[in-house]
């Protein structure tokens, strides 16, 4: 029997075992180890070294012929590998120096993961101690409670300072011990703070950020606090607050020593939360009517109207199709009629947001759809085939006049459960699960069976044709075929529903046992007969309590108004990504609940905010700020809103395709096809929009990049909009209006303003040079159009 056998052997049945005594082991800043445990030292080196990490050996498969368990998670597994796998030759007790785990991180044998530490570092001297005493295994003895950090914050009165971040382990025995050497530790944003490997916080520059710390599968933030510095006397300005927004949002920044932007002028304002709110330009005609009202509840009257616009709830529609993954290429076919799908799911959340439906009942007709929602079978068909028809011939359907949308559950038929579990979790809780399908989330709470339990909910929903439904889904599946011969295209009918008789619940990783459904972080999940699972997890969603619904969406609307969640991502609700402002985040999460999930009313509360109306035009003191909403961010727009203030500034209304109702703006369609127009189809990627084939928010990019200028600069259809004379220029030109007044139209129908006087002259001098007035014209709006001014939002 080898010795790493004899060690789990002993180890089964609770010896431990004694080598030598030894002295004590040496760890930075002059600090000791009496000894070395192989739970709480040995498993977080292992982490800190990147030894079990997800591209070494804690990979699926494993690396060389080692493989350790991903972060530590499981120290069982990992004992077993180090002692006793490859014959217990990993580990020499009699000569420690020459073990094999250490000769090969120190480059003495070749290994592929290249040297990890020097030979008598203090990492090679805890692993040395650890084999020469024995490479004893207290099962249990690294069972953490809980991990303390100190300071739990850290504050730092001007940038360049540093402070040691030490980190505690309460273990399950009722000890204490400081493992700050055997943490990983990791920045939000280093370019506020960096950390180093031995938990050292030096800053850069003012603003916030987190620290996460990580220790065996136990995740912990702190919170950094860089002030600004300030000049001799300085004291800080009494601020004008408009709601309990600017309250929490100013308490921060005066922490940080950052004084807020000035608020934004009319115009700004005026172009800012059009866009915003309906994905649009304000007309010339309504800046000017802006402009001269003297009415000074004017902007609150503006965000109720823009509110309550038919385009805003188109555009939210398009934000909800992008959040429940409504992909034209994943829906049914025939081919003919699976934009009229998409266009169908998309009119069933627009029908909804326009009448401020609350959101926890959207949400309830999502996530516990089925296709015959309480009807008969024969009353399905009948609503089934009436729809299909109007799809087929027409534009507008009844779809949206269903209770759920099952086109959801339909988008891409009988996929395994788990998706549904991460498609779920990533719309409704902000969670990203899929971490967890094959180890323990690194950096969040999450396990492999908290991961199936949950995929188990939807372990009895079935797309197909259920049994009290066949005989008469059958007859009209084979009439179809009959009437579909010609061209083979058929449009067979199935539906969502849930059987009693269907059970794919997955099994425990470890021991292949049948698992129980239950919510993340919540209930349990029964299956009784006649309910629909589904609906239990619909109910403790919108508890008062649940940590994540409510902050979620929440969270998504000030992403959208704002460029940047107070989680950030969006989708991203982890202990390692904490809030920016947890105490604001609270607030309006307390609000949406108490409010009875009413989206409008968080809206305008936002959008009533000085917060949201601040000047996106920097200070000294806020200047580098991005995360504590100091001042308005510069931001690109939707790739929908691109579209529609394109064509808004040249003066035409897009032809999108013979699918797509005349008339149509970008963000009141559903369909990802547009049809075609290849150049559309590529702006609408270039500028972001997403392809919506997985659960991530991240698929819609609002990064810069050289094709969207190119684009601008030079794309044929926009080059031929800028020369038709039935566009704004081609109309301005057929007026008697002088040049002045056409260059100020311009300007309100791009910009949002009218040219400063610095702009005037140039473009005088300009057409100096031009002989041919209209070229001049055409020059400058081309000109306008390409600017940054014009593309962002801000």
């Amino acid at each position: 029997m080898s010795f790493g056998s004899k060690c789990l052997l002993l180890a089964a049945f609770g010896f431990l075992v004694v080598g030598s005594a030894h002295a004590d082991v040496r760890l930075p800043e002059n600090k000791s180890l009496a000894k070395v445990d192989f739970e709480r030292h040995v498993m977080g080196l292992f982490t800190r070294t990147g030894c079990n990490s997800g591209s070494c050996h804690g990979s699926f498969q494993g690396k060389g012929g080692l493989r350790l368990s991903l972060f530590g998670f499981d120290p069982d597994k990992d004992y077993g590998m180090v002692t006793r796998d490859h014959q217990g030759r990993r580990i020499d007790a009699n000569q420690a120096h020459n073990s094999l785990l250490l000769l090969k991180a120190t480059g003495h044998v070749e290994h592929g993961g290249a040297v990890r530490f020097a030979k008598d570092s203090w990492q090679y001297n805890v692993f040395k101690a650890w084999i020469a005493d024995g490479a004893a295994w207290t099962k249990g003895s690294g069972d953490v409670s809980k991990i303390e950090l100190v300071p739990p914050e850290l504050a730092f009165k001007k940038a360049g300072d540093a402070i040691q971040l030490f980190v505690y382990a309460h273990f399950a025995d009722g000890s204490k011990e400081d493992i700050t050497y055997f943490c990983d530790f990791r920045t939000n944003d280093d370019a506020v703070a960096e950390v180093s490997s031995l938990g050292r916080v030096k800053t850069h520059k003012p603003g916030s950020t987190h620290i996460s710390v990580s220790y065996r599968g136990n995740v912990s933030p702190a919170r950094v606090l860089v002030a600004a510095e300030t000049p001799k006397g300085f004291v800080y300005p009494v601020l004008p607050q408009n709601n309990y927004i600017d309250t929490e949002v100013f308490s921060k920044l005066k922490l940080l020593n950052m004084v807020p932007s000035d608020l934004t002028n009319d115009t700004e304002f005026l172009r800012r939360v059009t866009i915003d709110t309906i994905g649009q330009l304000p007309t010339p005609e309504q800046i000017r009517a802006f402009l001269a009202d003297t009415n000074p509840n004017k902007r609150e009257q503006k965000i109720d109207e823009l509110l309550a616009h038919p385009l805003h709830a188109a555009l939210w529609a398009t934000k909800l199709s992008d959040i429940t993954g409504n992909d034209t290429n994943a829906l049914e076919q025939p081919a003919g009629i699976k934009g009229k799908r998409s266009q169908a799911w998309h009119d069933w959340f627009r029908k909804r947001v326009q009448e401020n439906m609350p959101y926890d009942q959207i949400v309830k007709g999502v996530l516990v759809a089925t296709s015959r929602d309480g009807q008969s079978p024969q009353e399905w068909l009948e609503q089934t085939k009436k729809i299909d028809a109007q799809m087929s011939k027409g534009f507008d359907t009844d779809y949206a006049n269903r209770p759920s949308l099952d086109l959801y559950y339909r988008r891409q038929g009988n996929v395994p459960i788990e998706l549904w579990g991460e498609r779920t979790a990533a719309a409704f809780l902000g969670v990203r699960l899929e971490c967890a399908q094959c180890h323990k989330h690194p950096f969040d709470r999450w396990t492999q069976v908290e991961y199936r339990q949950y995929a188990n909910v939807f372990s009895n929903m079935v797309f197909g044709i259920s049994p009290e439904a066949r005989k008469l889904i059958d007859a009209e599946n084979a009439e179809r075929k009959k009437s579909a011969a010609k061209n083979n295209q058929i449009n067979v009918i199935k539906e969502v529903f849930i059987s009693a008789n269907v059970n794919k619940k997955m099994t425990h990783p470890d021991t292949g046992a049948v698992l129980g459904a239950k919510a993340p972080a919540g209930p349990e999940i029964t299956f009784e007969k006649g309910q629909d699972p589904r609906e239990q997890v619909w109910q403790w969603l919108v508890q008062p309590d649940n940590p994540y619904f409510a902050r979620s969406f929440v969270n998504r609307i000030w992403g959208h108004y704002f460029g940047i969640g107070i989680v950030h991502p969006v989708d991203d609700f982890s202990i390692g990504n904490p809030a920016s402002n947890q105490a604001l985040l609270d607030q309006i999460a307390k609000e949406f609940v108490e409010s009875k999930f009413d989206i409008r009313r968080i809206e305008k509360r936002i959008l009533m905010s000085r917060t949201y109306q601040l000047s996106a035009k920097p200070n000294e003191t806020n200047k580098f700020d991005k995360s504590n909403f100091a001042r308005s961010y510069i931001r690109p727009m939707m790739a929908e809103a691109v579209i529609d203030v394109l064509n808004s500034a040249l003066g035409f209304d897009e032809k999108f395709g013979n699918d797509i109702k005349p008339g149509s703006k970008a963000v009141e369609i559903g369909t990802t096809q547009i049809q075609g127009n290849p150049s559309l189809a590529f702006a609408f990627r270039i500028f972001g929009r997403p392809p919506r084939t997985s659960a991530c928010d991240c698929e819609r990019s609002a990064d810069p990049a050289l094709p969207q200028k190119l684009f601008l600069m030079s794309d044929p259809g926009l080059v031929l909009k800028l020369r038709d004379a039935k566009g704004r220029l081609g109309k301005l030109l057929a007026t008697k209006k002088t040049d002045e007044e056409i260059l100020d139209e311009l300007y309100l129908a791009t910009l949002s303003r009218l040219p400063i006087a610095a702009e005037r002259a140039r473009f005088a001098e300009y057409q100096k040079s031009i002989v041919d007035r209209r070229e001049a014209l055409t020059d400058a709006l081309w000109a306008l159009i390409n600017t940054r001014e014009f593309i962002l939002n801000h």
